[in-house]
């Protein structure tokens, strides 16, 4: 009998020991690709409980029906643990990363401003029936409101990056402001709209750095694809009109292999960038290397070549 238990014991160590170099081998991949401290953010019994058995796959299958019913009803700020955590789980896959860092910059920035024109219209009609006694004692948060107002136009035409370092300090100055005068004065529906308008940048400035951030953080699992260079280029160069950004990041791109488009945005970054010479030079490597965009490379080349000028 003892002679059996010892064969058994023999038998289940030499089982135990390749799995002791698998083991070793799951730990270093997850050093390699950054996982050790991913499960902890993973939301969700069923998608854990899938990780922990080996099923990483189903699980962000699982996650990524999740984001489909929080983006048709419209709870955008929901997706973004989902997001993470399929990042997590599958991080060599491109969509998630680019979904995550467009949901961030483009639509989580515009769901913020939604309210405005609700807070506007409040404003208007309580500062319209004030007394002349009403509109002396609320002069600094209707200020206040014209300055959160005026800040969202100048990034809607600035973006979100020039000049908002001022910008940001100016508002916060006006929120501060607006915080003493409740506490002096007690509650206001009109101090809540002035302060809900004072506050939207701040917030949109918020969501576009963090798309920037994801992005930037989904190409460090894929650094030898254009996609992840291209969305972060994209980014920069229409949301944040941050030009040399955008240069950087598409001069990137074109390292690896790329559809056409590509070449064609760069030419465009240079030219936004002020660097019409380089413009010039890639509109004419376009015009020689893709016959599909033939008459928009000579159109282009034409307007910088006579007006020093092509794209709107």
């Amino acid at each position: 009998m003892r002679a059996k238990n010892w064969v058994r014991l023999f038998i289940a160590l030499l089982l135990y020991i390749p799995l002791y170099f698998v083991q070793n081998a799951i730990d270093c991949r997850r050093k390699i690709e950054d996982l050790e401290t991913g499960l902890l953010l993973m939301p969700g019994h069923q998608a854990t409980s899938l990780i922990l058995g080996g099923f990483k796959g189903l699980a962000a299958d699982l996650l990524w029906l999740n984001i489909e019913e929080y983006w048709h009803s419209g709870q955008h700020y929901k997706l973004l643990p989902l997001l993470e955590s399929i990042a997590w789980l599958q991080p060599t896959y491109i969509t998630v990363w680019a979904v995550g860092g467009w949901h961030m910059a483009y639509n989580i920035f515009a769901q913020v401003e939604e309210p405005a024109s609700q807070w506007k219209e409040m404003i208007k009609k309580e500062s319209e029936s004030m007394s002349d006694a009403e509109k002396k004692k609320y002069a600094r948060v209707l200020e206040a409101a014209d300055a959160g107002s005026n800040a969202i136009k100048t990034v809607r035409e600035n973006g979100p990056a020039k000049g908002i370092a001022e910008l940001l300090e100016e508002l916060k100055a006006k929120d501060d402001l607006l915080e003493a005068f409740r506490t002096a004065h007690g509650p206001s529906r009109l101090v809540d709209a002035a302060q809900g308008l004072v506050r939207i940048v701040p917030q949109q400035v918020r969501w576009y750095r963090e798309g920037i951030r994801f992005l930037k953080k989904g190409i460090a699992s894929n650094p030898e694809k254009y996609d992840l260079y291209f969305e972060l280029a994209w980014t920069y160069y229409h949301k944040g009109k941050e030009y040399p950004e955008a240069v950087r990041y598409f001069e990137k791109a074109v390292q690896f292999s790329h559809p056409a488009f590509v070449d064609d945005c760069l030419a465009h970054a240079y030219e936004k960038n002020g660097q019409i010479g380089k413009a010039i030079e890639q509109w004419e490597y376009v015009l020689k290397t893709y016959p599909e965009f033939k008459n928009v490379a000579e159109r282009m080349l034409h307007n910088l070549r006579t007006k020093g000028k092509a794209t709107p």
